[in-house]
């Protein structure tokens, strides 16, 4: 982590330079290791941030992230454009969401539920009031254990249009560690 006293300003702040951390902070605070402590730990913070972005990216020469892994590329079908990428992407996630969905839905006592998948960015999922379930796409790239989160929670909603405490009992039943799984999925970045 580089540290760079700079006159003229205020407040200390840190950004990246590359693939590392770099300081700034305020030459009048060159003295005071409590300030220099509280900039390093916000340091910390942001290469963490940085490596999980790197982590979550979803297409690397490696691969392509797909449910939580790693695929190379050259175990996927040949895709000539974005459409026929976003395609893919939307059928690998109905194959793997449906029948869950289909499973929530039968336990919960309704029948077959319509399931659609979008690209939107601020929702994982939704369920309307006429019970109709739509997943974001970014799901197909989650490990699959955040994507049954998911998709119980959506089909709870068919039972309970709130997040009351009915509700969470409900979403309990199905994900027992639902809190746990609730706060990784906060915590997952993405870059496309």
């Amino acid at each position: 982590m580089k540290i760079i006293y700079k006159k003229g300003i205020r407040n200390g702040y840190a950004k990246l330079e590359g693939e590392s951390v770099c300081l700034i902070i305020p030459s009048i605070m060159q003295g005071d290791q409590a300030f220099l402590q509280k900039m390093q730990t916000l340091g910390e913070k942001l290469q963490q941030k940085a490596d999980q972005k790197q982590k979550n990216q979803i297409f690397s020469p490696e691969g392509v992230l797909l449910f939580g892994e790693r695929i190379p590329l050259t175990d996927l079908p040949p895709i000539k454009d974005q459409k026929q990428r976003t395609a893919f992407f939307k059928q690998e996630l109905f194959d793997y969401a449906n029948p869950l969905l289909q499973r929530f839905a039968s336990e919960l006592g309704f029948p077959p539920i319509p399931l659609t998948i979008k690209k939107v960015q601020s929702k994982r999922g939704s369920c309307t009031y006429d019970n109709r379930i739509m997943l974001n796409l970014s799901l197909v790239h989650l490990p699959t254990r955040l994507t049954q989160y998911v998709v119980a929670h959506e089909a709870c909603h068919l039972l309970a249009k709130h997040h009351q405490t009915s509700f969470r009992a409900l979403v309990a039943k199905f994900c027992p560690h639902y809190k746990a799984l609730r706060k990784e999925l906060k915590n997952q970045i993405f870059i496309s």
